[in-house]
């Protein structure tokens, strides 16, 4: 199963800026910030679900390569047998498959960037939340976010680290807000359909 990533540079920069007390030293800290919200309980259901439509495309992507594939085989090796009517639909057959293999790929790739927003924006927008309440709370004066390629980040030490804290405060959160809700109001809008910091591609075309 591929692994399930979000773009999250669009959703926030962490760079949390606190007052500082005269005389108070600065304090830096490091998340991974994708990591904490995809091993979060409400993040792993949303990776198993999108990780399902991800599969899905796959697979009908390749039954139509395979398909297209058979048919400019079947041209290369019959293209001497066959008379030219024949040939000339078994092309037409082939541009059209091609055009339809293209256009399934593209939808597919802006389809599952859709669902990768819808299931993953509302998580990240409580975990931003609750990142700059812990950065207030812990009076941190920067927090660098390392799952964001472009921090250019070469070493941190470990203690730094606030990502697996970061994912106990999202479960524990999204706990009390599910709890609170009253019995037959509509589920929470939390895990509703939407990465990996890098676009999870449908199938590729092959060109014929």
């Amino acid at each position: 199963m591929a692994r399930f990533k979000l773009s999250l540079l669009v959703i926030m920069t962490l760079l949390v800026s606190v007052s500082l007390v005269h005389g108070q030293t600065s304090r830096v800290a490091v998340v991974d910030f994708e990591k904490a919200i995809v091993e979060s309980v409400e993040g792993k259901k949303s990776s198993d679900k999108f990780n399902g439509t991800l599969q899905a495309k796959q697979a009908e992507g390749e039954k139509r390569q395979k398909e297209l594939e058979d048919a400019q085989r079947k041209l290369q090796t019959q293209e001497r047998t066959l008379s030219d009517t024949a040939k000339a639909n078994l092309q037409k057959d082939i541009e059209r498959r091609t055009t339809e293999l293209q256009r399934y790929n593209e939808d597919a790739q802006k389809e599952l960037q859709s669902l990768r927003d819808e299931l993953l924006r509302p998580i990240a927008e409580r975990a931003s939340a609750i990142l700059n309440a812990m950065a207030v709370e812990q009076g941190f004066t920067l927090i660098v976010d390392v799952s964001n390629p472009q921090n250019n980040v070469v070493w941190f030490n470990p203690k730094n680290d606030i990502t697996a804290e970061l994912t106990k405060r999202i479960d524990a959160e999204l706990a009390r807000t599910s709890e609170a809700k009253p019995a037959g109001s509509a589920a929470p809008a939390t895990p509703r359909p939407a990465a990996p910091r890098t676009t999870a591609p449908a199938p590729p075309a092959r060109k014929p």
